[in-house]
């Protein structure tokens, strides 16, 4: 994980597995399908983006974390843009993906270790939310995953996060 480039933020405010983020703008390739990115083939269409398969034909570093979204019935999986590659983000050629803005802005995150499930995932973002109320922020947006190893980590050494964007309102 050291390795690998990341969003930029500073925690505002840590209580065990959760924290208040506050991120710096940052953009993503995304990739959008109806069925979960996993299994249609999001991950190696983003991989081969980030492999020359841009209009720049650019090789782009790998970065850390792997998001995920459920948005209805619309999945979407990102990969975050390098900061070297910022002011000339090379488009896609695939249709199927796009790159977007994150604003900057306060994320409330929870980090979890082992193999990630919906089961899993639900419980950890219920955890969240939970832990949302009692600060007394308000969610400005969807929940996201982020995924910080390859398939091929072990379980107990993978880290998982999910993220919640909030406004602060105390």
């Amino acid at each position: 994980m050291g390795r690998y480039e990341s969003p930029e933020y500073r925690v505002k405010e840590k209580e065990g597995a959760f924290e208040l983020r506050e991120y710096q703008e940052f953009h993503v390739v995304k990739y959008k399908e109806n069925e979960d990115p996993m299994n249609s083939g999001g991950f190696q269409t983003l991989f081969r983006y980030i492999s020359k398969n841009n209009e720049k034909v650019a090789k782009i570093s790998m970065t850390v974390p792997v998001i995920e979204k459920k948005e209805e019935e619309v999945y979407t999986m990102a990969f975050v843009v390098p900061k070297e590659h910022l002011h000339d983000i090379p488009l896609p050629k695939d249709k199927r993906l796009s790159i977007e803005k994150t604003e900057e802005g306060y994320y409330t995150t929870i980090t979890y270790s082992g193999v990630s499930n919906s089961r899993i995932e639900k419980e950890q973002e219920d955890r969240l939310k939970n832990w949302i109320e009692e600060k007394g922020w308000e969610i400005t947006g969807d929940a996201r995953m982020a995924y910080y190893n390859p398939p091929f980590t072990p379980g107990f050494f993978r880290k998982n996060e999910i993220w919640i964007p909030v406004k602060l309102l105390k």
